[in-house]
């Protein structure tokens, strides 16, 4: 399928990936609650607020993992 940017521009818009710079299209049908992606590193976030564009980057269980274990790490006292 080829998008036509032209007709589509004044529906898309492109936020900066705060976790790596990549673009997150947000097209014109998107509405708030939707999950949109970072095209680079494919991480999610939440539209919130489409005027002005908020998003908010969605934990995955990847991070969580991460998240363990550091914690593990900071109880050992000894």
């Amino acid at each position: 399928m080829v998008v036509d940017r032209e007709d589509d521009e004044e529906d898309v818009q492109v936020e900066e990936c705060p976790i790596c710079g990549g673009d997150i299209i947000v097209d014109g049908f998107c509405e708030e609650e939707d999950i949109v992606y970072c095209n680079d590193c494919e991480a999610e976030f939440m539209i919130h607020s489409l005027d002005p564009l908020h998003l908010t980057l969605l934990d995955d269980d990847g991070d969580a993992h991460l998240d363990e274990a550091d914690d593990s790490g900071d109880e050992e006292y000894d």
